[in-house]
Parts: C-alpha cells; structure tokens; sequence
C-alpha cells in the first residue's frame, strides 16, 4: 500500500515537473489578468501569477487562438493575441504604461511642487537659486506664463527692474489673461518713464 502510494506521488511530481507553465508578470505587479477565447473575458487572477498552461488552455481555450489581457486602473491595458499551445512554457512580462489623464495629473504634480519650491527660495531672499530653478522650468514649460512671472517677480525683489519688466512682459505675451503680470508691466513701465506702446 505504502509502495503504490509513494509511486502514484512520484509519478504526479514528475509530470507536474514537466508540465508547460505559465507564467505573467507585469510592472507594476498587481494588475488583473484576463484571458479571452471567442469574446467572452474571464479572470484568471492577477499578476505575479503562475499556472500549469494545459489545464489553462483545456479550461478556458476553445479555439485555436486567445487574448490576455492585464488591466489596472491608472495605467493602460496591455493585450496580447496568442496561438493555443500546452506544449512549452509561456512566460509574458508586461510593462503596463500610466493612462494619459494620470501621467498629466503626475507631471503637473511635479510642476506645483517644483513652483512653491521657487516661492520658498523667493521668499527666503535666494533669489539666484529661484532663478536658476526658473531657468530649468521654462526649458521643460516655455509656455507657461506663471514661470517668466515668478522670475520677473524674483528680479524685481532683486532689485534689478529691468529684467522683471522683460519677463513681466514675457509673461503678459504668453498669457494675457494674466493681469497680475500685465498691472507690474504697467507699473514698472511708468516707473521707468517707458512708453507702453514701445517695447
């Protein structure tokens, strides 16, 4: 009784040992895992995950090719056509790339907290290292005008008028909604006896 016992186990080792595996991975880990056969989408479970491919493929493949799909929320789905095999191993590594909408929530994240850095350093009197930092800012953003207004703002705390009213002035071309740049425009303008018209 004991040898059958220990022969049936060895046997299951051994052909669970040589079973085709599936294997699906995906940065960030966490992300469900669908698989498609005829249109019709089931859970598998989510990554990192693990299976013996053949009793995937007999369980939910029925026909000779399937999709996988591996969706999280934040990020955009990642698909995958495959031929149905149960003979080799499949080991899928996805690279799930942040939606749109949160990439740009992200990056204008990093822009504020950038900004109220520049405030403190402003704030602080460290005018040259606001400026340096406004410098980077404007390469990466050239079309915002709040970074040549903080500038402006931090020359004209310097004391070195004319370059605030140069991006007093930038400010004002890129945004002429903004009117706290276009009201020191105009004041640094009459104070300097510049004509508004003549720039």
């Amino acid at each position: 009784m004991n040898r059958l016992l220990i022969i049936t186990v060895l046997s299951l080792v051994a052909s669970s040992a040589w079973a085709a595996k599936l294997v699906i991975k995906s940065q960030p880990e966490g992300a469900e895992i669908f698989i498609t056969t005829n249109g019709k989408p089931v859970r598998l479970g989510v990554t990192p995950y693990e299976a013996n491919l053949t009793e995937v493929m007999s369980t939910y493949v029925k026909s000779s090719s399937f999709m996988l799909e591996l969706k999280k929320q934040g990020h955009n789905p990642y698909r995958v056509l495959l031929a149905k095999t149960d003979d080799v191993d499949l080991e899928l590594t996805a690279n799930l790339a942040l939606d749109q909408a949160v990439s740009n929530i992200k990056e204008h994240d990093a822009l504020m907290n950038q900004l109220f850095d520049v405030q403190k350093l402003v704030r602080g009197k460290n005018f040259r290292d606001a400026i340096m930092k406004l410098d980077e800012l404007e390469k990466k953003h050239p079309a915002l005008s709040i970074i040549p207004e903080l500038k402006a703002t931090a020359y004209y705390m310097n004391k070195e008028v004319e370059n605030a009213l140069s991006y007093y002035r930038r400010a004002f071309a890129l945004n002429p909604d903004n009117h706290d740049a276009y009201r020191m425009k105009v004041y640094l303008e009459k104070k300097m006896g510049i004509d508004s018209e003549v720039q």
